[in-house]
């Protein structure tokens, strides 16, 4: 039965369920996030290292990346929602197994078809660091929303920035192969300790799993993120892409028309009748694009030989090293964000969030042509700080506005829409980094390329902090 947008316009009052100790809960979930955004980043620095081990293309390393944004995009839908409906442990102990066995299928067989399996694998566990929002905000007696989200977003940051560099070290000592079953056996030992320590929850059934609803939100999700991707690998004006993308918006049109009578919802539609929840979805409809800008664009130019006339000609760990701050400083600013959010509302965060995406983009337009390593390392640390503040920021917005036993639809409904504007972000950049190429050097974009798609993500950093930081001004008109 669907819930009245009123309800969820103020705090509920949180139910706890016994827990087995503060201190074991809060470490395995900054356990579970930091490997959990680990898989997902350490990827992004290997890429040359994945065309040369594979023998691949540039098109066949990007349906890689691919295949792990839809595993992704499943991820983002089915593990909160097993988590609500048959807890924390199973949720959090079965996404590390999706890890483990993600990493493992490249790590046994190396071929480019096990590499995508392995990918799309991995990606149905990438959610598994959100629950981590569920275990604390459920079992910690006492515990706000803002101590459940910041512990979460900071170990998500914390892992994404030792993802970028674990890469580069750990291939100069092993090889493709050992670093994927290494890896294999980090999760495994983390599921042991997600059964071990979070405490089991008894079956709610006033929470129904509604498979169907399910099934059909990850399939137009599936077929609209295939779209999207299609579109960044053979443009936007692709038949196929468009096709693929059309099927996907008008199958989530039949899906919210279906899901409004369901009698158990995936997502309570009535929640985005609040003003919160309909600005916390917009802001993360294009925050996404903007992130992308960091983890998509930046490793392309300084991986650019510096011979063409731009790029720092680094490898996969200085990439990595240089894009650390980001998530280093981020991780801080999650905290920070998180003490600032408990004194104000948390959309007004995400908006200062926002502002600081804005004016790094604005640093490295102006640093070019030609930008050095130092313009990278302080644009990293300012998009840094804007990252952090805009995940504890969205985040704690939508869980002040749905009760614990909802946390889980509360997760996924940011976590679902940042998914596709990260999608929809790389497909609109790799169009317009392929509209222009050097003189010289066929097929490498021209450098004031990078210059118009960092255009383009500050311009989606200003609308989201417009959203964001109006929204209390609004919210007074509106009640005088």
């Amino acid at each position: 039965m669907a819930h009245s947008a009123e309800q969820y316009d103020t705090p509920v009052a949180e139910q706890f369920v016994p827990a087995r100790g503060r201190g074991p809960l809060i470490a395995v979930t900054i356990v579970t996030g930091f490997t959990a955004a680990a898989v997902t980043f350490m990827l992004s620095p290997l890429l040359p290292v994945l065309l040369r081990d594979f023998q691949l293309t540039v098109g066949d390393v990007a349906w890689v990346f691919t295949a792990l944004l839809i595993g992704s995009g499943v991820s983002t839908i089915l593990l909160p929602r097993l988590a609500d409906v048959l807890g924390d442990r199973v949720a959090t102990t079965l996404g590390a197994l999706f890890l483990a066995v993600g990493t493992a299928v490249p790590g046994v067989v190396h071929t480019y078809p096990a590499l995508l399996i392995g990918a799309s694998v991995m990606g149905v566990g990438a959610a598994t660091g959100q629950l981590g929002v569920g275990v604390l905000r459920r079992h910690l007696p006492g515990e706000s929303v803002r101590t459940a989200v910041v512990v979460t977003q900071f170990a998500q940051a914390s892992g994404a920035g030792i993802g970028l560099v674990a890469g580069g070290v750990a291939l100069s000592h092993i090889s493709m192969q050992q670093f994927f079953l290494s890896a294999m056996g980090c999760y495994l030992v983390v599921a042991l300790l997600a059964w071990l320590v979070i405490p089991s929850s008894s079956r709610d059934r006033t929470v129904g799993f509604g498979v169907g609803n399910v099934v059909g939100l990850v399939a137009w999700m599936v077929v609209l993120l295939y779209g999207i991707n299609t579109a960044g690998s053979e443009g936007i004006t692709s038949l196929k892409a468009i096709g693929f993308a059309v099927a996907g918006l008008a199958g989530a049109g039949i899906w919210a028309v279906l899901e409004k009578r369901s009698k158990a919802p995936v997502f309570d539609l009535a929640l985005l009748r609040s003003g919160t929840v309909a600005r916390t979805m917009l802001a993360g409809l294009t925050i996404g694009m903007a992130i992308q800008s960091v983890t998509f664009l930046i490793p392309f130019y300084v991986q650019t030989p510096h011979a063409v006339g731009y790029g720092l000609d680094y490898d996969a760990l200085h990439t990595g090293l240089i894009l650390l701050p980001y998530s280093v400083v981020g991780a801080v600013a999650g905290i920070v964000g998180g003490v600032i959010a408990a004194r104000t509302r948390p959309l007004a965060v995400a908006g200062i969030g926002a502002v600081c995406h804005a004016i790094a983009a604005l640093w490295l337009i102006t640093s070019m042509p030609d930008a050095s390593a130092t313009a990278f390392f302080v644009a990293a640390c300012v998009y840094g700080v804007g990252s952090g503040m805009v995940g504890v920021g969205l985040f704690a917005s939508m869980q002040s506005c749905v009760p614990p036993s909802l946390t889980g639809m509360g997760t996924s409904m940011v976590g679902i829409i940042v998914t596709i504007s990260g999608s929809l972000g790389p497909a609109i950049y790799s169009t317009i980094l392929q509209s222009k190429s050097l003189a010289a050097a066929p097929g490498v974009p021209a450098e004031d390329r990078y210059q118009l798609c960092l255009l383009v993500a500050g311009v989606c950093d200003v609308v989201v902090a417009a959203i964001c930081l109006t929204a209390r001004r609004k919210a007074a008109e509106s009640t005088s």
